[in-house]
């Protein structure tokens, strides 16, 4: 039996936040506070953008939910790359696997 796709990002987002907890947010240089941020924002929203897109009772919704999923997606990608002293690369490894194969469920 295949998971949801909110139950794929909450083991996921569970990962994010181990590796942030890792690291004082305070410790970091200004641009890696704001990527440390862009990081947490983009999994709130990926968590309410995936719940929205299952449970979409028309096309047209989950079209417009997946779009907004795509996009935080990407994000969260971007902002897991950018933070090197966060994110060691087999985090980095195992998360854009995750999320690629999120990205891959999403019409």
């Amino acid at each position: 039996m295949s998971m949801s796709l909110g139950a794929e990002f909450v083991q996921l987002d569970l990962h994010i936040k181990a590796c942030l907890r890792l690291v004082l947010r305070d410790d970091l240089p200004r641009e890696d506070k704001r990527t440390y941020d862009q990081v947490k924002l983009a999994c709130k929203e990926l968590r309410l953008d995936l719940r929205d897109y299952e449970y979409a009772e028309t096309r047209a919704e989950q079209h417009k939910w997946a779009k907004l999923a795509r996009h935080n997606l990407r994000a969260l990608e971007v902002s897991i790359l950018a933070l090197p002293d966060v994110f060691k690369p087999v985090d980095v490894a195992e998360l854009s696997a995750g999320i690629d194969h999120i990205r891959s469920q999403i019409y």
